[in-house]
């Protein structure tokens, strides 16, 4: 996920903890709970990323 995100623009721009916060220059933002490189999203959680947050 993060992976995607860095390819489509978005920059980290805070972490909070386990929160990373990612921005794009038009404006959109997601925040990722990140724990480990190898952990995985729950379908509803990653869902709201994509549609909710990066709009894509």
């Amino acid at each position: 996920m993060i992976r995607a995100l860095i390819k489509d623009g978005f920059y980290l721009h805070l972490q909070k903890g386990s929160h990373q916060r990612y921005y794009h220059p038009d404006g959109r933002r997601v925040t990722v709970s990140f724990h480990a490189l190898g952990d995985t999203f729950k379908i509803k959680t990653l869902k709201s990323m994509i549609a909710r947050q990066a709009k894509w």
